[in-house]
């Protein structure tokens, strides 16, 4: 889709807009653009746990989600960080709606590695009807990295994986990682460019790790399947572009 742009927000961003971000949203909205903001809310998921005395555990970037820890999984994304974002945008004058009770209507998904990394999963599919029916009614789905197996089993899901899927899904304009720093950084340098030929060095390296390795590795998916501009960073506009070409 030629006017898409599918937004991820972590869950710091997701609570902190500021009004120059609100702003390039009001303009791109104006200008005709569609869009689709995907959330994760770390910080609000690591309160719960550890007011519950969970352990908080996390391999590449992944957090190790057992039964206890999907519930607070599920109040922080569809409780905290969901509502009061939707709440900010439309109070921004932006209409936006939270998928919630309709949620397995987006996302199919499977477990990753079930003895690794328990309740999280990887999405299989993305049911465009659902998601479409909003777009073409003038509002911006506001969806948390959360999918539903066949069964029904509620999955934790990477909010860049999530992001990623979609953007590919309906072959956006521009995929926007948002994170809580600047880009992918090289000896405390950020990175205006990589290359997908780059990514697993880099990685093996140890120049890109923890969190961002997914970040990395679900834009290099997008960018290969044929997203338009793919970025990360701390901005709509700045951050380290991913790029196709060798």
């Amino acid at each position: 889709m030629k006017d898409l742009i599918v937004i991820k927000l972590g869950g710091v961003a997701s609570q902190n807009m500021s009004q120059s971000f609100i702003g390039t949203l009001k303009k791109w909205y104006k200008e005709g653009k569609q869009l689709i903001i995907v959330h994760g809310g770390g910080y609000v998921i690591d309160e719960l746990m550890t007011a519950r005395q969970i352990e908080i555990q996390k391999i590449k970037g992944l957090r190790v989600t057992s039964a206890a820890a999907i519930s607070c999984v599920e109040k922080g994304l569809r409780e905290v960080v969901g509502p009061k974002l939707t709440k900010t945008l439309n109070q921004s004058g932006l209409e936006a709606l939270q998928i919630n009770q309709n949620l397995n209507r987006v996302l199919e998904a499977d477990y990753l590695e079930e003895e690794v990394y328990g309740y999280v999963g990887e999405v299989r599919k993305v049911n465009q009807d659902y998601v479409l029916q909003i777009l073409k009614e003038g509002l911006i789905p506001v969806i948390p990295s959360l999918g539903f197996t066949a069964d029904g089993q509620l999955l934790n899901i990477n909010a860049d994986d999530v992001a990623s899927h979609l953007a590919i899904t309906f072959q956006a304009e521009q995929l926007i990682l948002l994170t809580d720093v600047t880009g992918v950084k090289e000896s405390g340098e950020v990175l205006p460019e990589i290359r997908v030929i780059e990514i697993p060095k880099k990685i093996e390296a140890g120049i890109i790790t923890g969190n961002m390795i997914p970040k990395v590795n679900g834009a290099a998916s997008a960018v290969l399947a044929g997203v338009g501009r793919v970025c990360i960073g701390k901005t709509l506009r700045g951050g380290t572009h991913i790029l196709k070409g060798a």
